[in-house]
């Protein structure tokens, strides 16, 4: 799938320098302006000089400047201006309703943030890599244990051998039980946390394929997986918490549980038959 230019900048931001942070950050808040700029005036607006743009526009994989500013301008014809791609913060004094409306919106941001920066190649990887594996585990602390027990609530309904448990210890054991015909997907907001490093440590030390939920492309998760899907948003940038990524990890895990049935849907069949018949039947002896 076609990424946009903001979906590209989305997905490399934490590995950009402080300058090319600046010309990225101008980039996301006004792309229709900056795609009308000279690289001297874009330089000029940021405070950087032309060759950090330069290094910056080669980074996103264009081949100069002007054809970065086409596709970025290409990019703000798409988007809706009604619904700009950060939202302010909730105030004491607002409504019931804008409140609600300020909370959807971030949620609708985050997701069109992340639909951008994936890549279908990582998603047939992923994919590939879990229809294959002899296990499956999947592994998130706090938060991330959310988004961990869905993953599995959704898997288990295949014919995949599927594994989740909440407790760090548990987890950390079954991380060491594992081979390199397994495959773990772990999750993960800042990508830092200490505990769920050791997990993908005793991962690595085993060989195991290891797919990464994060915000954060330049976090130690992310650098340690095989494949990895952002869960963007803007709180990226403006706060620690992940509460606004969470519907991302989500839908991202949504979408390969959906691409995964469909490609062995002849062994799932019968496995996501028996499932509902077992789920409906307890429901009526209730």
């Amino acid at each position: 799938m076609a990424r946009s230019t903001t979906g590209k900048i989305r997905g490399t931001y934490d590995q950009l320098s402080r300058t090319e942070k600046k010309v990225a950050q101008l980039a996301l808040d006004n792309p229709a302006l900056v795609s009308e700029m000279t690289i001297k005036e874009l330089a000029s607006a940021t405070g950087v000089s032309t060759a950090t743009i330069s290094r910056f526009v080669k980074r996103m994989n264009y081949a100069n400047y002007r054809e970065f500013t086409m596709a970025l301008a290409h990019t703000a014809t798409e988007e809706t201006p009604q619904q700009p791609s950060s939202f302010p913060e909730l105030a004491e004094g607002d409504s019931l309703a804008t409140i609600a409306n300020k909370t959807f919106g971030f949620s609708i941001s985050s997701l069109r943030a992340t639909n951008e920066a994936l890549s279908e190649k990582d998603l047939a990887r992923a994919v590939l890599k879990l229809i294959n594996s002899r296990n499956v585990a999947f592994f998130g602390l706090g938060g991330s244990s959310v988004a961990a027990l869905d993953g599995y609530h959704k898997f288990i309904r295949t014919s995949l051998n599927v594994m989740y448990h909440p407790d760090y210890d548990i987890q950390l054991m079954q991380a060491a039980k594992m081979t390199d015909a397994d495959c773990a997907i772990v999750i993960s907001h800042s990508g830092r946390n200490r505990e769920t490093l050791h997990i993908v440590k005793e991962l690595q030390h085993s060989g195991v394929t290891i797919i990464a939920i994060t915000s954060y492309s330049g976090s130690p998760l992310a650098q340690a997986a095989d494949v990895t899907f952002l869960s963007l948003t803007d709180e990226v940038k403006y706060r620690s918490e992940g509460m606004y990524s969470l519907i991302s990890q989500l839908t991202i895990l949504d979408s390969l549980f959906m691409m995964t049935i469909l490609r062995i849907s002849s062994r799932t069949d019968k496995v996501m038959t028996r499932v509902r018949d077992v789920i409906e039947q307890t429901r009526h002896e209730s």
